[in-house]
């Protein structure tokens, strides 16, 4: 790992003295000889961490990282200080800190001694094959392509599958009620499970389906909540708010009332399922049950006559072609006899993974990276050395082996990826991490190169480049964004052996230290004679409720905070209200941080600082800080937000309302010049000021600025941010004209970098008749790329509106190239001709969600071209809706369907049994004759209830 922090901290030095050209004038020659000498020392630097086993290794390469961070701390402390000093104390501090980096400098040279004392090799001096992980001057070579998705590997369980979704549909009287899937890690028994879970017979028969991991560290009442709104996801926000007693009443009622498959995954004991198996029908029951576990004895205990699955090995052939799908993927340029002698090599490859599929998919990430024949022989070679092949049976010798398999594919990873891979084990076990998070924290933390960046690319992009190397090597799962966005990837995981992979090999290179405080465990009694910190420079801080003491965690103190923490991130699984006071009184320690995740709680100005302190004064004395996000706090900490001039993404996740107050100073953001990603509060923000709006001047680095409201956010500064990739925009009809006139400067420049728009008009019980033109021009220019609208209020005829040329609307859907809208809502619209005809021919619709007195006509058609893409419909509270007819052909791709409080309404279309991709149907507050009509009830079908036969997930809910 010194590698990779000696690359980020030349990276990160090598840019500010391009950026900060002007401040740092002072010590130019002195830095740029410190970046000369690291760049000389990590030639050494991959050679000394392949030997971090020794001792006397490990100790330098400790010393190497540590020296390497001293060095840019003093580089951004002298620039700190430059910015506000004046000339002559300029000159002072160079001369200070001069000195500083010329004492840096002398310790490297006594580094290169201990090099050659300890025979540590360079780079340089190597006669081996260059990796082909990198590229020229050691750039991050790429070989992830977002042009086409790698395809789903499927290999040696489709007649498990097959004989496991037969047993979960037999409705005999000796069906079983609960099967479970059952062997060692890295066998594909979660695999085996998604692949039943999404099979189309299971789709069709079951009307509710449930997925949820359990882990090791499962909470009773979060199983029972994730449980029940995968049954009725509807009910979501009712859910949260039940007791347990609700929770387990509501699940029983649930799976009499229809047959349901629940699915949990990763049980680890049998505690764990003693604890909810009340909430499962003891007696016979058409709904199932499906585990999957490593510890047979939990399946044996939680029913002892139900089936358990034992998935076997791969055969050889099986193994091979696993690991063939994996490591040459179609289109490859591979020569024919090179290919031969690449299945020689892999069928003997495959061996040391004894028919384990992680291992498997495993070495299939590290050959996938290494095309040449050459390259395949020296992974051949080095396997030779330290793996043997697996034996028949399950046993330790397998999990050994699963073991080196998966430490083999960290060790060969690029140093950049590997810091990438090990932030990664920060997170809780089976949790989904934003993606979008996820790269503004490894850009904060300096994990991400700019040297990486190709032309015309932003540090988000290069971000995104390194998550697709790590899911290119099977190294992390990921879900894609169903919509053209800025990014690609929505969200990653990692299966749990990786997970472990990551957190040990973090504490072996001491990357970060996990403090857990949902243990119960007294911490803060520990003696802190007895304490001894380690060499880490972050940490992660989990908590909940339970957690109230008031005494600081030695971590937390004055006294042990000489590590000079660079990344706390505070966690909190379970909606804690208020902050404990043992951490929000040590904010304060943490002076040299640059990351600080706060997320959490109530009014933190008062209840994290029982003590008397104030956090807005506390966050301005944290001037080393990239990224900052402080959740449900109020707006006392903005005028602090100025001093953190290196700030460089900034959250405020508010959950309620604030008022923008008369004291504060407009101008607060204009000294943050480095600022790149701005989330303003996005629920409730009222200003107290007619005239005088939050200024954006000056924020020329901003490429994401969401929850920009015209009521208290000046508009006219939108033309001056020139790099925004991402906005999101509150406006009314009364700032429409303004705030047109400045998105179309911005959007319609030649250099515009505008890849994502979406915006929320309220027309404030006005029409948007004076507006129409300018939402038409949104639509219909393809440089805005709007891609979700939602409008509150009375609208025009929408022909007028999105008509571009009417007879277009007439015959054929909009041309897709132009307009982008993939999400659109409507509130109150008053409509009283029929919308479908206009709105299904926008052929870039995804999701449309058309709510109360949106329209307040009787019928509605949907013709058999219309709503290519559409994939979620919702039809909310139409007082006067009595037909609508769907065409056979039309909604191709509808999966979810929501029809609210619409009282008139007679039947459901025929058309609806035409609608095969519809998996979810919500039919809520309708009258009780209308839902009589489509339910099934002691047996005995409503006269409607054969249109609706076919969708796993119906929920009828009289009104």
């Amino acid at each position: 790992m010194a590698e990779a922090v000696v690359s980020i901290v030349v990276g990160r030095l090598t840019d500010l003295l391009t950026e900060e050209a002007q401040f740092l004038r002072g010590l130019r020659d002195e830095i740029q000889q410190a970046v000369n000498e690291l760049v000389r020392m990590k030639t050494f630097l991959r050679d000394a961490d392949s030997r971090i086993d020794e001792e006397k290794i490990r100790i330098l390469l400790a010393e190497v990282r540590e020296l390497a961070y001293d060095a840019e701390h003093v580089v951004e402390t002298f620039l700190l200080k430059a910015y506000s000093a004046s000339g002559r104390n300029r000159t002072r501090q160079a001369i200070k800190y001069s000195k500083k980096i010329k004492e840096i400098e002398m310790k490297m040279s006594r580094f290169f001694d201990c090099f050659v004392e300890y025979r540590v090799k360079s780079t340089s001096e190597s006669s081996e094959p260059s990796d082909s992980s990198y590229g020229a001057s050691g750039t991050l070579k790429r070989f992830y392509s977002y042009t086409t998705r790698e395809p789903e590997i499927f290999v040696g369980f489709q007649e498990d599958a097959d004989g496991l979704v037969g047993h979960l549909v037999n409705e005999s009287e000796d069906a079983y009620r609960l099967i479970s899937i059952c062997g060692m890690g890295g066998l594909g028994k979660t695999t085996l499970a998604e692949k039943i879970y999404h099979h189309s017979t299971i789709k069709t028969y079951f009307g509710g389906l449930a997925w949820v991991s359990i882990s090791q560290k499962w909470q009773r009442k979060q199983v029972l909540q994730r449980i029940l709104i995968g049954l009725v996801p509807e009910r979501k926000n009712e859910i949260l708010n039940f007791d347990k007693d609700k929770l387990v009443e509501n699940m029983l009622q649930i799976q009499q009332s229809k047959n349901c498959l629940i699915v949990l995954d990763d049980i680890w004991s049998i505690d764990a399922w003693d604890s909810l198996k009340e909430a499962f029908p003891a007696g016979k029951s058409r709904s199932r049950l499906m585990l999957t576990s490593r510890n047979v004895d939990v399946a044996e205990h939680a029913n002892p006559n139900g089936f358990i699955h034992r998935p076997v090995l791969l055969s050889p052939d099986q193994s091979w072609e696993l690991l063939r799908l994996r490591a040459l993927p179609k289109g490859g340029d591979y020569i024919t006899r090179d290919v031969q002698r690449m299945e020689e090599l892999g069928r003997e490859l495959v061996k040391n993974c004894g028919g384990l599929p992680l291992a498997i998919v495993t070495l299939g990430g590290i050959l996938v990276t290494k095309p040449s024949l050459i390259e395949w022989e020296k992974v051949y070679n080095d396997s030779l050395l330290s793996l043997k092949s697996g034996e028949a049976g399950l046993g330790k010798k397998y999990q050994s082996q699963l073991l080196y398999v998966l430490n083999w594919s960290y060790n060969d990873l690029p140093p950049q990826l590997k810091l990438c891979f090990l932030y990664l084990g920060k997170y809780s076990e089976d949790e989904s991490i934003d993606a979008e998070t996820l790269y503004q924290l490894w850009i904060a933390e300096g994990m991400v190169l700019s040297s990486d960046k190709r032309e015309g690319e932003t540090m988000m992009q290069v971000a995104e480049s390194y998550l697709g190397e790590l899911v290119h090597r099977s190294m992390v799962q990921v879900k894609f964004n169903n919509e053209k966005s800025f990014i690609n990837f929505k969200s990653c995981s990692l299966h749990d052996l990786m997970r472990d992979l990551s957190i040990s090999q973090a504490e072996a290179e001491e990357f970060f230290k996990v403090i857990d405080l949902r243990e119960k465990k007294d911490f803060h009694l520990s003696p802190l004679a007895d304490f001894k910190p380690s060499n880490t420079r972050q940490l992660v801080v989990h908590f909940d409720d339970g957690y109230r003491g008031k005494r600081s965690h030695p971590y937390f103190s004055k006294k042990f905070n000489q590590q000079k923490y660079r990344s706390v991130l505070l966690f909190n699984e379970l909606g804690t209200r208020s902050l404990p006071p043992a951490l929000g009184s040590c904010i304060a320690n943490f002076r040299f941080v640059r990351v600080l995740s706060l997320e959490v709680a109530g009014d933190v100005y008062i209840c994290c600082s029982p003590s008397g302190i104030n956090l807005g004064k506390v966050l301005g004395t944290l001037v080393y800080l990239r990224y900052l996000k402080v959740s449900d706090v109020r707006l006392s900490i903005f005028p602090s937000i100025q001093k953190l001039r290196l700030l460089e993404t900034l959250i405020f996740d508010i959950q309620f309302d604030i008022y923008f107050p008369p004291w504060l100073s407009i101008d607060i953001l204009s000294m943050l010049g480095r600022l790149r990603h701005l989330y303003l509060p996005s629920l409730g923000v009222r200003s107290t000021r007619k005239k005088s709006k939050l200024r954006f001047n000056g924020l020329i680095q901003l490429e994401t600025l969401a929850n920009f409201d015209t009521d208290w956010c000046e508009v006219k500064d939108l033309v001056t941010l020139i790099r925004l990739q991402k906005l999101t925009v509150r406006t009314s009809c009364d700032d429409m004209e303004e705030m047109m006139e400045n998105l179309a400067a911005l959007a319609l420049s030649s250099s515009s970098c505008l890849q994502y728009l979406e915006l929320y008009i309220s027309t404030r019980n006005q029409t948007l008749d004076n507006s129409k033109d300018m939402l038409r021009k949104l639509l219909w220019n393809y440089n805005f790329n709007l891609q979700k609208l939602e409008i509150a209020g009375k609208l025009p005829e929408l022909a007028l509106l999105l008509e571009q040329q009417p007879q277009q609307l007439l015959h054929t859907h909009m041309d897709v190239s132009v307009i982008r809208i993939t999400r659109l809502t409507l509130w109150e619209s008053c409509l009283e001709e029929d919308p479908m005809p206009v709105l299904e021919k926008i052929a870039t619709l995804r999701e449309l969600y058309l709510h109360i007195f949106t329209f307040i006509g009787e019928e509605m058609v949907c013709s058999a071209t219309g709503f290519p893409k559409l994939t979620d419909l919702s039809l909310e509270f139409f007082p006067n809706f009595v037909k609508w007819r769907v065409e056979k052909g039309s909604m191709p791709f509808l999966s979810q369907l929501m029809i609210f409080a619409c009282s008139k309404m007679e039947e459901l279309p025929d058309g609806l049994m035409s609608l095969s991709s519809l998996q979810t149907l919500a039919l809520l507050s309708m009258p009780s004759d209308f839902c009589d009509m489509v339910r099934k009830v002691n047996g005995e079908q409503g006269a409607e209830f054969y249109k609706v036969a076919y969708i796993p997930s119906l929920t009828i809910d009289r009104e």
